[in-house]
C-alpha cells in the first residue's frame, strides 16, 4: 500500500474541517484506503481457491457454479437495503460491524463439511461484504472536497484493485506452503487487523460531518427512475455480463493457445493492476472534464478488446489486448463513480453505491451462466464475441441515458 503514501496532498482550505487528532479528508481517505486494501487482500486470498475447495468438499461443476454465484447473490438481493440503512444511521459503525462480521464468516470456512454448507458460508459472506466497500466508498464520497470527487474515489477504488490482485498470489502461497485451512485464517485475521484500524483511527461520524444529521435516503423508486442512474446502472450490468466472460474463459482460450499457467497468471494481473493504477489519474481526470466521456470512451473500448481476443494468437497478443483492456477499464470506472458520487449527494450517497455495486453483482451472476451455455451451444471464440458484445451495449446505453448531461446541472 506504499503507493497509497501520495494521498496527502494539499486541500482547499474550506475542505479542511479538522477532525479527530487533526486528522484531514486526505488522512481520513489513506486509512480508508489502507483498510479497504487488506480487507480486500484477504477477499482476494481465497478467490482462486473456492472451486479447488469445493470440489475437495464432493461438488459438482453445478454446486461448484451456485456456491461462486452465491457470493454475488446476496450482494445483488441485500443492497439496495443496506445503502440507504447506512445514509440513515451513518459510516464508521457500519465498516466496523460489516469486517467483524467478515472475520466471523472467514473462520467458519475452515469447518465446512459440505458443499452445501459451502454455499450458505459463500452468501452470508457476501452480505457481510456488502457492508465494507460499497460504505467505505460513500464515506470518501461525502469526505471529498471541491474539484477532488474524482480523485479520492479514484484512489480507494485503486486500494479495491490492489487487493484483490494481490490476495490470489498470497493465497497460492498460503495453500501450498500450510494448507487450505491456512488462507482461510489468513482472511479472517486480515478482517480483524482492517477492524481495529478503523475503529481506533477513523474518526466517528459525528467528527466527519459534525452536527449535520444523516440524510433521508431516497426511495428506491425515484433512484431508479432517474435517466443519469439508469445509464451508470445499465453501463455496469452489461459491463460484468461481458467481462466475467473474460476473466472466467481466459484460462480455457489460453489452453487452446498453448500458454502455460504461469502466462495466464501474468496476463491477468497486467489486467487488474493497470485498472489499479490508472484509478487516480482517470480520477483526477474526471475532476476536469465531462466524466460521462470517460465511462463511454472506456467502455467502448474495453468491448473492442474483448472482441478481438479470440481471433489472436500467441502469448504476446493476448497480452497486449488484456493490456489494452485493463487501460479501457481504468479510464471508465473512476468517470462512473464520479457521477453516482455528485448525485449521491442529494440522493444518498451509500444508497446510490450499493444500487451500482448490486447492477455489477448482477451482470456476475450473469455472466457464467449465460457463458457457459454460449460455449456449448457455440464454441468458445462466440464467448468473447457475445461477451464483447455485451460490454457494447453498456457503453450505447450510457451514452444514450446521459445525452445532455452536464455536471453542473446535478
Amino acid at each position: 500500500m506504499t503507493v497509497l503514501l501520495c494521498i496527502h496532498e494539499k486541500e482547499d482550505r474550506g475542505a479542511v474541517a479538522k477532525m479527530k487528532m487533526n486528522q484531514t479528508p486526505s488522512t481520513v481517505l489513506f486509512i480508508l484506503s489502507v483498510s479497504v486494501g487488506v480487507a480486500m487482500t484477504g477477499l482476494g486470498i481465497i478467490w482462486p481457491l473456492i472451486s479447488v475447495y469445493a470440489v475437495e468438499l464432493g461438488a459438482g461443476g453445478f454446486l461448484v457454479g451456485l456456491i461462486i454465484a452465491s457470493f454475488n447473490i446476496a450482494r445483488t438481493v441485500f443492497s439496495p437495503f443496506v445503502g440507504p440503512i447506512s445514509d440513515r444511521w451513518g459510516r464508521k459503525n457500519f465498516i466496523a460491524a460489516g469486517l467483524v462480521f467478515y472475520a466471523i464468516i472467514s473462520f467458519f470456512y475452515a469447518f465446512a463439511k459440505d458443499a452445501q454448507t459451502l454455499i450458505i458460508i459463500r452468501f452470508f459472506h457476501g452480505i457481510a461484504s456488502l457492508l465494507v466497500v460499497p460504505i467505505a466508498m460513500a464515506l470518501a464520497a461525502d469526505i471529498a472536497p471541491e474539484r477532488k470527487l474524482g480523485l479520492y474515489m479514484g484512489t480507494l477504488n485503486m486500494a479495491v484493485m490492489l487487493g484483490l490482485g494481490a490476495g490470489p498470489v498470497l493465497g497460492g502461497v498460503l495453500r501450498d506452503q500450510f494448507g487450505m485451512n491456512a488462507a482461510f485464517y489468513s482472511m479472517g485475521g486480515l478482517a480483524v487487523l482492517t477492524c481495529l484500524l478503523v475503529t481506533l483511527l477513523l474518526p466517528s461520524d459525528k467528527e466527519m460531518h459534525g452536527t449535520k444529521k444523516p440524510k433521508s435516503a431516497t426511495p428506491i423508486k425515484t433512484i431508479l427512475s432517474h435517466r443519469v442512474v439508469l445509464g451508470i446502472l445499465a453501463m455496469r450490468f452489461f459491463s460484468a455480463s461481458g467481462q466475467g466472460a473474460v476473466y472466467t474463459f481466459l484460462p480455457v482460450l489460453a489452453l487452446q493457445l498453448n500458454l502455460t499457467s504461469t502466462q495466464v497468471g501474468v496476463i491477468l494481473t497486467a489486467n487488474i493492476f493497470l485498472i489499479a493504477f490508472l484509478q487516480r489519474s482517470s480520477g483526477r481526470l474526471s475532476d476536469r472534464v465531462n466524466p460521462k466521456y470517460l465511462v463511454i470512451i472506456g467502455t467502448l473500448a474495453s468491448g473492442l478488446t474483448v472482441f478481438g481476443m479470440p481471433f489472436v494468437d500467441g502469448f504476446l497478443m493476448i497480452l497486449l489486448l488484456n493490456i489494452l483492456m485493463g487501460v479501457a477499464n481504468g479510464i471508465s470506472l473512476p468517470g462512473g463513480l464520479v457521477i453516482i458520487g455528485r448525485l449521491g449527494r442529494t440522493m444518498g450517497m451509500a444508497s446510490l453505491m450499493s444500487m451500482t455495486d448490486a447492477a455489477w453483482s448482477l451482470g456476475m451472476i450473469v455472466s457464467p451462466i449465460l457463458s457457459g451455455i454460449i460455449l456449448d451451444v457455440w464454441g468458445l471464440s462466440q464467448v468473447f464475441v457475445i461477451g464483447s458484445v455485451l460490454i457494447l451495449a453498456g457503453g450505447v446505453a450510457v451514452a444514450s441515458f446521459l445525452k445532455g448531461y452536464q455536471p453542473l446541472d446535478e
